[in-house]
């Protein structure tokens, strides 16, 4: 069994698995990776079922070091990943020695990065997830100096085709979404604000939702506290824009005018504040295509 010592543990670094699933009758928000698709491919290069458990990296500045022989990957973030005296990039395999200190610099574009480990983490999991939450897991962060132990698994993955061409960062993303239960309740110049103009995402942003600079004035009233899921676009009386995102809260009593497919999500979480971009209008019939 091995160490990871977190010397420096980031703003924001955790471990996320496919979320807390089935507790949302008890207002347990789902968590899991906010980039899921970089997430699941983190665990596809590592050879683990795709809902294992991954650090999660925010913005990066990560200094770990690890006791023990083994193999990892970095997905999401476009980040250089430093062991000792070596660099290397996302979606390889890196092979760590022994006593190697591990040097996540700060991301040069996206805002995630998943280190998938060839093993498992030696975290609690507590109904069914370890993903971190608040309250719910013993820890909602890694500080410095913290540690958290692994099992390397003893099938040794070859290095020289074990890697993927990094992902692109649109300059002018579209974050693909569907209506809402309210949508059809706003006017068509409205629903033309929403849909069809560029929207800005605000510095105020985190695990549990992303607002955007823009408002929409409306006369829609509030509503009776209804479900709302990861993704869920609200509008509240004030005419602000807020995206939920993985650890929200399980009901709200906004008008929900737009939903998130998970790729939007996944795409919508890497983006910075500050970025412009689209929501791209998609009908329930072509989520299956």
């Amino acid at each position: 069994m091995g160490k990871i010592v977190f010397i420096k543990a980031g703003l924001f670094t955790t471990i996320q698995d496919q979320g807390r699933l089935g507790f949302v009758d008890k207002g347990i928000p789902t968590s899991g990776p906010m980039d899921e698709s970089s997430f699941h491919l983190a665990n596809l290069l590592a050879r683990k079922n795709p809902d294992a458990a991954c650090l999660e990296v925010y913005m990066g500045n990560v200094l770990l070091y690890f006791t023990e022989n083994c193999q990892i990957v970095c997905t999401g973030a476009y980040a250089k990943i430093k062991v000792d005296s070596k660099v290397y990039g996302t979606n390889e395999i890196i092979n760590i020695s022994a006593y190697s200190k591990v040097n996540i610099a700060t991301f040069r574009q996206g805002q995630w990065l998943y280190l998938a480990i060839n093993g498992y983490f030696d975290s609690e999991c507590i109904m069914g997830s370890q993903s971190f939450y608040q309250e719910i897991t013993p820890l909602a962060k890694f500080r410095d100096n913290d540690i958290l132990t692994f099992t390397s698994s003893s099938n040794f993955i070859p290095t020289d085709f074990s890697k993927v061409k990094p992902r692109g960062f649109s300059k002018s993303p579209q974050i693909p979404v569907f209506p809402g239960p309210s949508f059809s309740s706003l006017s068509k110049a409205q629903q033309h604000a929403l849909t069809d103009s560029i929207l800005t995402l605000s510095p105020i942003q985190n695990r549990m939702g992303i607002q955007l600079v823009e408002k929409i004035k409306h006369s829609l009233p509030e509503l009776i506290s209804s479900p709302v899921y990861p993704g869920t676009v609200q509008l509240t009386q004030a005419g602000k824009i807020i995206i939920l995102m993985k650890d929200a809260q399980v009901t709200g009593g906004y008008p929900r005018v737009l939903q998130l497919t998970r790729k939007g999500i996944s795409i919508l979480s890497q983006l910075r504040p500050q970025t412009k971009f689209k929501f791209q209008l998609v009908m329930q019939k072509e989520l299956a295509t």
